[in-house]
């Protein structure tokens, strides 16, 4: 019921949306995928705010992750090139030997893609969410991801990412709920 309600959800925001330059994102390889949706709450010159909804699968770690985000991001006026974010993010999700995870994680992102380099960047991100905003089985979260893309047009990227999740569940040491290496693009409508 609950992945059919996050379907339609998705499905009518993707239908219903203003072109306000939202982005839609799909990152894969053979044991994992990740689909991440944008959408642009107000922007100008003083930067973006937008609110951020992302599905993670990985069959390796048994995971099943949904999150919900609102990033606030703007440009310092002396890099070209260079972006800053950050913001709030709010997983929910269950992980091998079936533990639930509900959490908010305060994160912070950055892009450098320089005009020099003709489309080549990096980008990464950071959220941490602390034991007092962990709830039922979950004490901690960290999500660190690095990567490097390329804009083949003005509105369309390819990529490539390696992203880690570490969770503290009750009575457990630290481990990865996700770790990969994923391929995939990035459009922007």
């Amino acid at each position: 019921m609950l992945k059919k309600t996050g379907i339609a959800v998705m499905a009518s925001l993707l239908l219903s949306t203003q072109a306000y330059g939202d982005l839609l994102s799909l990152d894969f390889n053979d044991d994992s995928a990740q689909l991440t949706y944008s959408h642009v709450i107000h922007q100008d010159g003083y930067g973006t705010s937008s609110l951020n909804f992302r599905g993670l699968y990985n069959e390796d770690k048994e995971t099943k992750l949904g999150s919900l985000g609102l990033d606030f991001s703007g440009e310092p006026g002396h890099v070209p090139g260079l972006r800053f974010g950050i913001g709030g993010e709010v997983y929910g999700g269950t992980t091998d030997y079936h533990q639930d995870m509900l959490s908010l994680g305060v994160c912070g992102n950055t892009s450098f893609a320089p005009p020099t380099l003709g489309g080549l960047g990096l980008d990464g991100k950071v959220c941490y969410a602390p034991k007092i905003f962990n709830f039922m089985d979950l004490e901690r979260l960290l999500e660190t991801s690095v990567g490097i893309f390329y804009a083949v047009t003005p509105k369309i990227k390819i990529k490539a990412t390696y992203q880690n999740m570490d969770a503290d569940f009750e009575h457990q040491n630290s481990r990865h709920i996700d770790e990969a290496v994923r391929v995939g693009f990035s459009a922007q409508f």
